[in-house]
């Protein structure tokens, strides 16, 4: 009798530690899967904030292109307008200018064609091309007379 008893009381303290600690594994179960959606969740906010920068990177480098394009017509009015003397330094240098606003071109793109990861890499180069037609640019106008 006290042999069952003792068992009896066993099963009772076994018990009164399973159920709880099932439980446990039952929240532990529910919280992991809170955590995996709250960081697919984070990871795809983090993803769309990167696209948002690119395609607003992309535009802002689409107009500075385009603003390019402007400045070298409105040089090019500018030479013709210079002595015979200058005139053929100048043209050299605007045609270094052309090359530098293609390299521009070139570098946009590859920032067109760059992948989310890599896409920062590729603005940090357009970034480049862009500072240096830029004084390339403001060099030529200081030769203008």
């Amino acid at each position: 009798m006290n042999r069952s008893r003792l068992i009896a009381g066993a099963v009772v303290v076994i018990g009164s530690w399973i159920v709880p600690m099932s439980n446990m594994a039952a929240d532990s179960a529910v919280s992991a899967e809170k955590v995996v959606k709250e960081a697919q969740e984070a990871i795809e906010a983090t993803r769309q904030y990167t696209v948002q920068q690119k395609e607003a990177f992309q535009r802002k480098a689409q107009e500075e292109l385009a603003a390019m394009q402007e400045q070298i017509l409105e040089l090019q009015t500018k030479i013709e307008k210079a002595s015979e003397s200058t005139r053929a330094d100048l043209q050299r240098s605007l045609n270094e200018l052309e090359q530098k606003k293609e390299g521009v071109r070139e570098k946009l793109d590859e920032l067109k064609n760059a992948t989310d990861t890599k896409w920062s890499e590729v603005r940090e180069r357009m970034n480049s091309a862009l500072d240096e037609f830029k004084r390339s640019y403001r060099k030529l106008l200081a030769h203008l007379p």
